[in-house]
């Protein structure tokens, strides 16, 4: 495939071990099948790839694709230690949401004034679902499809499915006892 005709497919995980990694997977098997991948990590995730990965062994087995970062909305200075619900609060505040929109648009316009000949624009952007709210106004305004990529277990959608129809068909929940 010429460059002009290869899809380049943008890639937004949310920033949480569990989200990055099928999303990374899916951006690998994206890339072996001739797509150009720019994975967007937050900053704080992206450093953290540099220090565990051999980028130049990376890239050599995927030289379409590119990594890029953006602000995850909380302070450069927050050590970001512990578990993930240790900083949870602070990642979907409406602010931080807001400036990882606004970040998001910025390396956006960026990819668009260095694509070159190597890069065209977007041709879709795959998203974690947690993040697609950060991505519609771009999207919308480039006129650029997303796809909401789900990273949740198989159980975690069989219960959603069938708690939502076991309340369409009346069913009460279980209520413990053991307040009595």
């Amino acid at each position: 495939m010429e460059h002009s005709d290869t899809p380049h497919i943008l890639a937004i995980p949310f920033p949480a071990e569990g989200h990055i990694k099928p999303m990374f997977n899916l951006a690998k098997l994206l890339s072996h099948r001739g797509h150009r991948i720019t994975f967007v990590n937050t900053h704080h995730n992206h450093n953290r790839l540099l220090q565990f990965t051999d980028l130049p062994s990376f890239h050599t087995q995927f030289p379409d694709f590119l990594f890029a970062s953006i602000t995850d909305g909380i302070p450069s200075d927050d050590p970001r230690k512990g578990a993930l619900l240790n900083y949870l609060p602070m990642l979907i505040t409406p602010s931080a949401r807001s400036l990882v929109a606004k970040e998001f648009r910025e390396l956006f316009l960026r990819l668009l004034e260095k694509n070159g000949d190597r890069w065209q624009q977007p041709s879709c952007i795959i998203v974690d679902g947690l993040m697609s709210t950060i991505v519609m106004g771009v999207a919308q305004e480039f006129r650029i499809p997303v796809i909401a990529f789900r990273t949740y277990s198989a159980t975690c959608t069989w219960v959603t499915i069938f708690m939502s129809k076991l309340a369409q068909e009346g069913a009460q929940l279980l209520r413990s006892n053991q307040g009595e």
